[in-house]
């Protein structure tokens, strides 16, 4: 379960890529989940994971196609298996960069924090925020405009596609 809760995320969005029918997907979720506890003793700790997880996905979402009325014909295997490698890369990715922003956050001030969860966790308009804070709209807009582009250049720092200096 230490494994299986940080990374169902991934595992979904893998198999939602690959079958983009919710209900479909989220029973193929299931049968993955099933398969991955009958076979839990062939993962050797240490490896990576998420994967070990994908691969047993791609097989479900394979069968999946194979039995499947109304996807037969829309994908062959040989598809499944380039469109699983570039899917699994694009997820690693995606960690990598929401990592950084996680580290990026924390080096934030306590001002920059604030503008953003009144922006984004209570839903704010700029216009509410500058009534909230005191400040123009204007204002409010630079400011957002400038903590932005901090957590880009930290991120794109972070993740070295920039240099430092």
């Amino acid at each position: 379960m230490g494994l299986l809760v940080p990374n169902q995320r991934r595992i979904q969005a893998f198999i939602l890529t690959l079958v983009p029918n919710i209900a479909d997907a989220e029973d193929i979720y299931q049968e993955t989940l099933s398969e991955m506890w009958n076979k839990f003793d062939t993962f050797e700790m240490g490896t990576d994971f998420v994967a070990w997880a994908v691969t047993i996905a791609k097989f479900k979402v394979l069968t999946f196609l194979r039995n499947s009325q109304h996807a037969r014909g829309h994908f062959r295997a040989d598809m499944v298996g380039l469109l699983s490698s570039s899917v699994h890369e694009k997820l690693n990715s995606l960690q990598d960069h929401i990592d950084a922003l996680r580290g990026c956050l924390a080096k934030l001030s306590e001002r920059d924090i604030s503008l953003l969860k009144l922006r984004y966790a209570q839903d704010m308009t700029f216009q509410n925020i500058a009534q909230r804070v005191g400040k123009s709209a204007p204002a409010i807009h630079r400011m957002m405009t400038l903590v932005h582009a901090k957590l880009a250049l930290c991120i794109r720092r972070t993740l070295r596609l920039e240099d430092p200096a």
